[in-house]
């Protein structure tokens, strides 16, 4: 059976490091400390259940996951919309580096930079999307 836990566990633990923090299915509303960067990592889509098993449970899922990559905008005199497509470029890098992302429970190929925007609260953010099947 599938394990929505340890699916957020692994996606989270692979993305790991490349950001300030990592935050499981949606970005916080508040937090305590100032942020430069973070990473929200969710499986927002229909899990499918693709096989029986012989006892007649399911035992293979395919979905789509998706981690949005967040970067503090800058803005200044200089730059006024705060954009800062090296920071952002080097942390999406990071990410797609990580492909394919293989645990002993799941599997994530094919990734496709989906969305790259502003989020109207001071932070850049990149979408990017995976094809996952668990193991």
């Amino acid at each position: 059976m599938v394990d929505i836990k340890q699916i957020y566990f692994d996606l989270g633990n692979a993305v790991k490091g490349i950001c300030d923090k990592v935050y499981p299915r949606n970005r916080p509303k508040a937090v305590d400390t100032k942020i430069g960067s973070y990473i929200a990592v969710s499986v927002p889509y229909t899990i499918r259940n693709n096989e029986m098993n012989y006892d007649g449970s399911y035992n293979y899922y395919t979905t789509t996951i998706q981690i949005e990559v967040y970067v503090r905008d800058k803005a200044s005199s200089a730059n006024p919309n705060g954009f800062s497509p090296s920071e952002m470029d080097k942390k999406v890098n990071a990410v797609l580096e990580r492909f394919p992302i293989s645990t002993d429970n799941i599997i994530i190929t094919k990734p496709r930079v989906t969305l790259q925007t502003d989020d109207g609260d001071g932070f850049s953010v990149t979408i990017i999307q995976g094809s996952l099947r668990t193991k």
